[in-house]
């Protein structure tokens, strides 16, 4: 349902407002920034989808469901899908806010996940509110109504609800969200980062790329290989070795560069840690051989 006020707003008024219907999980109904009249009021009105404002400066009224609040600058507040809402605009210190109005399939779950569950209205924000007026900036700057438009501006509300996700994320429901896939997404993901960049890689980058901390990912992968990052990184870097050894002629000190050694002496070393045999042996014992009961691909049972 749109507004019925739109008489009462002011030369600071913007709005970008489809007029055409959308769908999907998440979707964009209207986005705007207005610096509001010392006490104007909108509402009491229903409106449709969720509009969540971001307030950039001063105060207001929102009377919702029994309750009276009061954001201000440094706090978030939203309209819920066909719930009754008022908003005043402060008399001495009116309120300048951005919004975003968005629905879909999902849109209600997303927004309980920014933490506006039943009953919660407004919230405080650890993000700076400058970042959001950019991003619906960002929406106005191509206003036509078009499909690639369409893209655009649906891909900037999901950055602006990502930042709303981050800016209401407290250390709890940080610590849930660990678990947002299972362990095995999570496990299979490093071990793709591993395959496709074992020679270049540590261990605290694999962290990096999972983002957890390393002793509770360690505890996670182990369960899940039987292996720590650092075990399986090395073994997979040994397999490569064997794989080269056995496939090319290419010098030692080449196959060692190649699976992630400066030194050639180190990658000797840690070869015959983990096969029993130096580099060089190992070629010399296997590459001639029609079968070879100890390829790569049996000697470490934890990788396909």
């Amino acid at each position: 349902m749109k507004p019925k006020d739109i008489i009462k707003r002011n030369k600071h008024y913007r709005c970008l407002e489809y007029d055409h219907e959308q769908d999907g999980d998440i979707y964009l109904i209207s986005c705007g920034i207005e610096h509001c009249d010392a006490g104007i009021c909108f509402g009491p009105d229903v409106r449709d989808g969720y509009h969540l404002h971001v307030v950039l400066s001063g105060t207001g009224i929102l009377s919702v469901n029994g309750q009276t609040l009061h954001p201000h600058f440094g706090q978030m507040f939203i309209l819920k899908h066909n719930e009754k809402v008022q908003y005043i605009a402060d008399k001495k210190d009116p309120w300048e806010y951005c919004w975003v109005t968005f629905n879909g399939s999902n849109a209600g779950r997303l927004s309980e996940e920014i933490g506006f569950v039943d009953g919660v209205y407004c919230l405080n924000s650890k993000i700076e509110a400058q970042q959001f007026f950019q991003l619906v900036c960002r929406m106005h700057e191509k206003p036509e109504m078009n499909y690639i438009n369409d893209l655009r501006r649906r891909g900037i509300l999901l950055e602006f609800l990502a930042l709303a996700l981050e800016a209401t994320e407290t250390s709890a429901r940080k610590t849930a969200r660990r678990y947002d896939y299972s362990p095995e997404v999570y496990v299979n993901r490093a071990i793709d980062f591993i395959h496709y960049n074992y020679a270049t890689i540590k261990v605290n980058d694999i962290m990096e790329y999972i983002g957890f901390s390393r002793s509770y990912f360690s505890t996670l992968f182990k369960k899940q290989t039987g292996l720590s990052p650092q075990e399986y990184l090395m073994q997979y870097r040994m397999k490569q070795s064997c794989r080269l050894l056995l496939e090319t002629d290419q010098p030692i000190q080449e196959i060692a560069s190649h699976v992630g050694y400066d030194d050639p002496l180190t990658f000797s070393k840690a070869f015959k840690k983990a096969l029993k045999t130096n580099p060089t042996e190992y070629r010399l014992k296997n590459q001639n051989a029609e079968t070879n009961p100890e390829s790569p691909k049996k000697i470490y049972k934890n990788e396909e």
